[in-house]
């Protein structure tokens, strides 16, 4: 109910992977669309541009002379409608009220209209599956994941914490079944061989990991996450990817290894043996006590990258 609309243009063009030299192409074409100027948009949700220009380009499909987007708020916060509103100045709409349609704006021939549409609601909001008391919490937390972690351990969140916020699934059931899995093979021979290993963050919801890229955006310290559409099936265990699959993240330290290993670029050792042992998806080295983010995925991309010295793609 509180998702956001994804990456601004700025992240999106940033997290690029095979498509990285069309992407510049394409957000051409959609401001082309729009009468929108590429060099200023890079705050802009890069959702609300493809599907308005999506919009414009069905009109035209179906020689439709008007086009609308409109937005559905559930939220009775109104989150990320400051998103919204920004992106209806861009378009040169510089009143954006909710329940209204705007004025036209021709765009490509069509007539375009775009709006923010809400049904006033009462009452706490509900989530499905969402953990909203202490006994459902307690309960969800009592889950056995693996031989040595439990639910509970996964579900701390210093930005949940600090800001009053609920890291707990929506979807308990599926978090659970990717928790199982990165903890059955690959936290706990992790564990087996180097010792007792530390969480640092595993699990967050849709509503902590959505606020904490927004102040990370703001460049706020200590916040560091990127969008949530970039952590379904990583931290975000219990949402599929973009291409339905399953996956579940954490960031852990081991203690032993730093105790022994602090040379730069010791972490490669580390590395290396994940690599030679453990059926991961991806690896992220930090600095800080070569702490990593291990993931597990049902298409690993079995790649290991790292902030820490040296930086970069490491191929072991």
């Amino acid at each position: 109910m509180d998702e956001t609309f994804g990456p601004t243009v700025q992240e999106w063009l940033s997290e690029a992977k095979g498509d990285a030299t069309a992407r510049p192409a394409r957000l051409e074409r959609l401001c082309r669309i729009l009468d929108l100027d590429t060099a200023t948009v890079g705050t802009i949700r890069y959702q609300l541009i493809h599907r308005t220009a999506s919009a414009v380009i069905e009109a035209q499909r179906y020689c439709a002379r008007d086009a609308a987007m409109i937005v559905q708020g559930f939220c009775p916060k109104r989150s990320w409608f400051d998103d919204y509103r920004a992106f209806a100045e861009a378009m040169g709409f510089p009143e954006a009220p909710v329940g209204t349609i705007s004025p036209t704006k021709v765009c490509d021939g069509v007539e375009l209209r775009i709006g923010w549409v809400a049904e006033p609601t009462g009452g706490p909001v509900k989530r499905l599956g969402t953990a909203r008391t202490v006994p459902s919490l307690t309960e969800l937390g009592r889950v056995q994941l693996s031989k040595s972690f439990f639910m509970r351990d996964m579900l701390y969140s210093e930005v949940a914490m600090i800001h009053g916020l609920n890291n707990a699934p929506d979807d308990p059931e599926l978090a659970i079944k990717a928790g199982k899995r990165l903890c059955e093979e690959l936290l706990e021979p992790l564990q087996d061989h180097w010792g007792r290993i530390a969480i640092r963050s595993a699990y967050r919801s849709c509503e902590v990991n959505s606020f904490c890229n927004e102040m990370q955006r703001k460049k706020k310290a200590g916040y560091t996450c990127a969008s949530n559409e970039s952590n379904y099936a990583g931290h975000i265990w219990d949402r599929l990817d973009a291409d339905g699959h399953m996956g579940a993240m954490a960031c852990v330290v081991v203690p032993s290894f730093w105790a022994k290993h602090q040379e730069p670029g010791d972490w490669r050792i580390l590395a290396r043996w994940v690599h030679e042992n453990l059926p991961y998806s991806t690896l992220y080295f930090f600095p800080t006590y070569w702490a990593f983010n291990i993931g597990w995925h049902e298409r690993p991309e079995r790649t290991i990258k790292s902030y820490a010295e040296p930086a970069g793609i490491f191929t072991p």
